[in-house]
Order: C-alpha cells, then sequence, then structure tokens
C-alpha cells in the first residue's frame, strides 16, 4: 500500500487541490476506484481511493454529504473529485465533515483525463508492492544465509534506486502499545496490522521529506532499514533516528516507541551482525526503564560484555550477589533492589536518589543501610560496592523490569506489542 501523500504526488495528480483533510495524507491506498454511480457505499470495502465525478449523484448537494458521511464510515482512504458539469463546487458542508474526521478530500479540473489518473496510481500502487517483495527477500539474503554474491546483491539493490555502495547501519524500530490502550474489541488484530502499516509507512516517507531513499522493511513484527553511514559525524545517525522516534512517538500517541542501532557494516557480509546489535539496543531501550528511547550498540558500555555470557552463568550471578535482597523485599514489601539500581544510576547521591524514588532522604537511608545488613557488602567498600552494581545491572537484563530477578525472557508478554 502507499499513502495519499505519495499519490498526490505522482504526475497526472500535478493540478489535484487539497480541499480538506490535510492531516489525514497518511492514510493509505490500497486500490483505486472510479465509480459514478448512485449509491457508491455497497461497491467499496475500506482502503481505496475513490474518484468520482458526481454524475450518479443527480445534482443533490445532500447525496454528495451522504457519501462523504459513508466513505468515512467505510474508512476509505480518500475522495478525489473531478469538478465540472456535475459538481462545480465542494459545498462548505461537505468540506467541514472530511475535514473534522481527517479525511482527505481532494478535487481535479474537469480537464484532466481520469484515465490517465487511474492508470498512473495503479501502476504505481503494482510496482510499490513488487519493490517492497523484492526489498523483504533481500533483507532475507543478506540476515538468514550467508552472502555470497555480495556485487551482485549491491546491483539488484540499485535496481530499485538504493546505492549500498557506502557503509550502512542497521536500525530496528519497535512499538508497544501502552497498557492502558490495549485493544480488546473485534477488530483487534485488524487494527494491529493497520498501524504496523502506518507505522512503516510513516518511516518511508519521513526519510522520503529529507530527500533519502532507504532499503526499509518490516521484519519480525518490526520495521528495520539500512542508514548510510555519516563519515564526517558519527553521532548524526542518531540524531536522524531519534528525531523520527520524536515524531513517532508525537503522531501515535497510544504507543511506546524505541530503536535500537547497531555498529556500522563495511560489507554486506557484515549486515547480520549490526542487525543482531542493533536488537540488543532495542531491548536495551525497551527494558531499562530510562528516559532514552534511542540507544546505539557503541553506547551500551558493559552491557556488550555481559549480552555475551550465557544466561545460566548471568542468573547463577544474580542469584549469588542480590538473591537475599530479592527474596527480603518479596517477604518484607520493600523496594531494596530498585532503590540501589537508582543509587548507582545517581552515581551515589542521596538526595537525587530520594528525589527519583518519592521517598524521604530518611527512608532511604534505612534502606542503604538495610541493603548492606541483607547482602553482608559495604557500599563504602569498591569492590562489593561492584559487586553489587553488577548484581543489579545484570537483574535489569536478564528480567527487563524493576525488582526483578526472575529471570523471564518471555518479559514481552505484559503488554501487547504492535512491533
Amino acid at each position: 500500500m502507499v499513502s495519499c501523500q505519495e499519490v498526490i504526488k505522482l504526475h497526472s495528480m500535478a493540478e489535484v487541490q487539497i480541499v480538506a483533510g490535510a492531516q489525514g495524507l497518511d492514510r493509505l491506498v490500497r486500490w483505486v476506484h472510479f465509480i459514478d454511480l448512485p449509491d457508491v457505499l455497497p461497491w467499496v470495502q475500506g482502503g481505496e481511493l475513490l474518484i468520482i465525478t458526481g454524475i450518479g449523484l443527480q445534482g443533490k448537494p445532500e447525496e454528495l454529504k451522504r457519501l462523504v458521511q459513508g466513505l468515512i464510515d467505510k474508512k476509505l482512504a480518500g475522495m478525489v473529485i473531478n469538478l465540472g458539469p456535475y459538481i462545480e463546487t465542494v459545498p462548505d458542508d461537505v468540506v467541514s465533515i472530511a475535514e473534522a474526521a481527517d479525511f482527505p478530500l481532494f478535487t481535479l479540473p474537469w480537464k484532466v483525463k481520469l484515465v490517465g489518473v487511474m492508470q498512473e496510481i495503479c501502476s504505481y500502487i503494482v510496482m510499490q508492492q513488487t519493490e517492497k517483495h523484492s526489498i523483504s527477500s533481500f533483507f532475507e539474503q543478506l540476515l538468514l544465509k550467508p552472502v555470497a554474491a555480495e556485487q551482485e546483491l549491491m546491483e539488484h539493490a540499485a535496481v530499485y534506486g538504493y546505492d549500498l555502495s557506502q557503509s550502512q547501519q542497521v536500525v530496528v524500530i519497535s512499538a508497544i502499545l501502552l497498557a492502558e490502550q490495549k485493544l480488546t474489541h473485534k477488530n483487534a488484530k485488524h487494527n494491529f496490522v493497520l498501524i504496523k502499516t502506518q507505522l512503516e509507512q510513516f518511516v518511508r516517507d519521513f526519510f522520503v521529506m529529507r530527500g533519502q531513499k532507504i532499503l526499509l522493511t518490516l521484519w519480525m513484527d518490526k520495521i528495520l532499514f539500512l542508514l548510510p553511514e555519516n563519515v564526517q559525524d558519527e553521532k548524526k545517525n542518531r540524531s536522524i533516528v531519534q528525531l523520527l522516534v520524536d515524531q513517532l512517538a508525537e503522531h501515535f500517541t497510544t504507543l511506546n516507541v524505541a530503536a535500537g542501532i547497531g555498529s556500522s557494516a563495511a560489507l554486506l557480509q557484515n549486515i547480520r551482525e549490526s542487525y543482531l546489535q542493533a536488537n540488543k539496543a532495542l531491548w536495551f531501550a525497551e527494558s531499562l526503564a530510562t528516559k532514552q528511547c534511542v540507544y546505539t550498540y557503541e553506547s551500551l558500555g558493559i552491557y556488550k560484555l555481559l549480552f555475551e555470557i550465557p544466561l545460566e552463568k548471568l542468573q547463577a550471578y544474580c542469584e549469588e550477589i542480590i538473591g537475599t535482597l530479592e527474596e527480603h523485599d518479596q517477604h518484607y514489601k520493600m523496594d531494596l533492589v530498585n532503590s540501589l539500581f537508582v543509587y548507582f544510576e545517581e552515581n551515589g547521591n542521596v538526595v537525587k536518589t530520594s528525589k527519583r524514588l518519592f521517598v524521604h532522604r530518611n527512608t532511604l537511608d534505612y534502606r542503604l543501610k538495610k541493603i548492606e545488613d541483607v547482602s553482608g557488602k559495604k557500599l563504602a567498600n569498591s569492590y562489593d560496592r561492584l559487586m553489587l552494581q553488577l548484581g543489579v545491572i545484570i537483574a535489569r537484563q536478564i528480567g527487563g523490569g524493576h525488582n526483578n530477578i526472575s529471570y523471564d525472557v518471555k518479559r514481552y508478554e505484559k503488554v501487547p506489542h504492535i512491533l
């Protein structure tokens, strides 16, 4: 599918006017129909871009109003009115209805040949679908199979206008539906699919507006794309992804959006490694409940080392170092492990730590003393402190939540994933 924004940029749509619903230009066009029957609604299903001249409305403005409302209810992508002898102007009340629903309403002058418009839009939709399928197959070869014919893959990408001659960084984006916005109605599955498609199109449009054409696909329920390395400014790509994530979060207000960025891959055979790194950085952004929602693999510090240690060894260390603190928390309903994690995050500053935990300074002092008593380790001792800090860091890594060393590797089941 393509967006209305893309459609109106086609050559045949050069004289199009946006009458209403400019905020809905990201709506996706499944197909285009030219229908001028007296009753159009039974012949559309949703997702189409409808073109009419108005001959079937028999000059009745109220019928046009009823039609637009019906198209909105059936979730069409938009409507194009061929202004002429049957509809000379779009009535204000029709414009108001479309504008209120962010329903794109366009006009074309009578002189425009609709057969050419139809042909170009249909061809563009088919071409985009073919290209997306080809790109998906391209990523399959990069991520699932040894890259044997690198030059052949580069030439294959070049057919669609993608230049892979320079180093690339893999970016992975996920979106999780906010817990309070769970979709429980019968159309929930359909809406999940629609939101995923809209997210993908939003990312694609973001780079088109920047004059960039990037290799992008939906992969394993995440948005995956390659971003050319910026040699002059190695932080540039992170800034671009941060801007993208900010705009996604602003547009899709019911989603938590996060992104991970892998290291630069000079060769296509290294793309898989960058992809695995991006997923680790994405996990970091999703799991640690920090304000930052975009991480590069290079910024993970000690976590890069911990990611290489087998899970069972991390579990054993965590149990040994802070298992007693977890048991104490569960038995006495305290918050020692989380308090310790925040304390380390704030570099031992008790004032900042107490503010983040919303507790009195004396309460924090009591917890820190209790941590020492229960663990048998002293925070003033640098070696003990290092062991405790590693313990809570690993607890976050394998548990993905506050005060959790139950080692639940299915940590994403608590909230529904969109991507």
